[in-house]
């Protein structure tokens, strides 16, 4: 397992008082609707999808989600410092795109202001790996 999984693990299962029991990567399955998780993980870290389908993706985990649930969401992050910045683009977990610049734009995407628009509440968020890992976390409204 990455190191960068495990400190997002660690961080997540200390915000949620229990390990994260149901952790999705961005290209597998999601569960079926209906299931009523208390809580569920979605990591994007290495993929590079888009926010049409993100948007689709969360509007989903919304239907397997209990009211109130909880749904932590595992992305790429752009440190603030420069130097570490420059080297996250070169660095692990690797940034999805071809060209430098691609992978500079996809470190900032905007995952928590996406979570917010698709209904989510925001709650924390938390920074893992050097901050080259951002951790969103948002309960289902309603």
């Amino acid at each position: 397992m990455p190191t960068w999984r495990c400190e997002a693990e660690t961080l997540i299962a200390a915000t949620l008082g229990a390990p994260a029991a149901h952790w999705v990567e961005w290209d597998e399955a999601l569960p079926a609707p209906g299931c009523a998780f208390s809580h569920l993980v979605l990591s994007v870290v290495g993929h590079a999808a888009p926010s049409v389908e993100r948007v689709r993706v969360l509007a989903r985990i919304g239907e397997v989600l209990a009211p109130q649930g909880t749904l932590v969401v595992v992305d790429h992050n752009r440190p603030r410092r420069s130097v570490a910045a420059f080297r996250a683009v070169l660095g692990a977990p690797r940034v999805p795109g071809a060209a430098p610049a691609t992978r500079w734009r996809r470190l900032a995407y905007p995952t928590a202001r996406e979570v917010q628009g698709a209904g989510f509440r925001v709650d924390r968020l938390r920074f893992a790996a050097g901050e080259r890992i951002q951790i969103v976390i948002a309960t289902r409204v309603g």
